[in-house]
């Protein structure tokens, strides 16, 4: 099993690899489903076929009304189904999973997605052998039909700038951003995603990857990796189903539960988590004055005064912080601006470059 399990991570690179005695990790792939009967069977065929073999399959389902119980009957204890005892949307269930894993590693695959059979030994020679070490992995997308028909082999949001494998560091998010592919596409340590769950989840009934994405880039950063492993499926009922590029774009905005949570609300769950809960977060920074900076990454001073209660060694801290924080931001505007530059091409079509013009125009702003 050691054996089979190095040697599906070793055919990622022509480097020989070796972790010694080290003990391999296991890896907890938690399927988040809600009413996709028609797709979840190759969903859960994809996750159990990992030629990585040291995995768990957990499908947490969120109360579906369809015949979903029927198709999970069909696999017996090849998987652990738990359920939510409401519908309670797809950041509690994203818990309602990990509560049951018991994985190093986690992926949250939705139901409606699936794998190639390398997917998780590729987001572990990342993790294992590339550097920095980081919070969670992401490979690229295709895009497929409802029938999995291939519609495009790239996602618009994974901006590695022609490199490999990119790192993205903790960055600036006063606006909405993204540098990633979607939540299949992803591997995060377990112990982080435990440190960040909070109980705040209706406020992220869809989109859960907004909050745990951005929350765990901040403390530890990502690695983009540019190869397609994950087939991210646009059959019209999904939240971004019908754009060109990522699928429908739903901005940010209502908290209801057809919409995308709003920017000023993920800044206030970070924020708040971080100084509520300061003691479980400084261990992941090396200073005091560091931490602080971090709170800064997510909103300006302005906002975070306005919102919550610093005492004046905080607030002095924060203006300190402002100038060097400013800088990044604008840095990293340039470096989206340039990312974008490099899906201009004749092979996209004028709809596509029209999306894309749109985009350089806010980060232009």
């Amino acid at each position: 099993m050691r054996e089979k399990a190095l040697n599906s991570i070793q055919n990622h690179t022509q480097e020989k690899l070796s972790i010694g005695n080290a003990k391999l990790p296991l890896v907890s792939i938690i399927i988040t489903s809600y009413n996709y009967e028609n797709y979840i069977k190759e969903c859960i065929e994809s996750c159990l076929s990992q030629n990585y073999p040291l995995c768990e399959v957990i499908v947490a389902d969120d109360c579906s009304t369809d015949d979903t119980s029927s198709v999970l009957e069909h696999f017996g204890d090849k998987i652990k189904v738990v359920r939510n005892k409401k519908n309670m949307g797809q950041l509690a269930t994203f818990f309602t999973g990990l509560n049951n894993a018991s994985g190093d590693f986690t992926v949250f695959v939705d139901a409606d997605d699936f794998l190639d059979n390398d997917a998780i030994s590729a987001h572990l020679y990342l993790h294992l052998f590339q550097k920095p070490p980081v919070a969670f992995t992401c490979l690229r997308n295709r895009q497929v039909s409802a029938s999995s028909a291939l519609l495009n082999n790239f996602h618009m949001d994974l901006l590695t700038n022609t490199k490999k494998i990119a790192y993205v560091p903790p960055r600036v998010i006063h606006t909405p951003t993204w540098s990633w592919s979607t939540t299949s596409a992803m591997m995060f340590r377990t112990d982080l995603l435990r440190l960040i769950e909070t109980e705040k989840t209706e406020d992220f009934r869809i989109c859960a990857d907004y909050y745990v994405v951005h929350f765990a880039n901040l403390l530890g950063g990502s690695l983009l990796y540019d190869e397609a492993k994950v087939n991210y499926r646009r059959h019209g009922k999904n939240s971004f189903s019908k754009n060109f590029i990522i699928g429908g774009h739903r901005p940010t905005g209502s908290s209801s539960h057809h919409a995308h949570p709003p920017h000023d609300m993920l800044q206030k769950e970070i924020i708040s988590q971080l100084l509520s809960r300061r003691c479980e977060f400084e261990p992941y920074f090396p200073t005091i004055a560091r931490f602080i900076e971090t709170v800064l990454y997510v909103a300006d001073k302005d906002f975070i005064t306005n919102h919550f209660s610093l005492n004046e060694k905080d607030i002095t801290m924060l203006s300190e912080a402002e100038s060097a924080v400013a800088k990044l931001k604008k840095e990293q505007i340039e470096s989206k601006k340039k990312a974008l530059e490099f899906f201009e091409d004749e092979r996209l079509n004028d709809n596509v470059r029209s999306i894309i013009e749109n985009l350089k125009q806010l980060y232009i702003k």
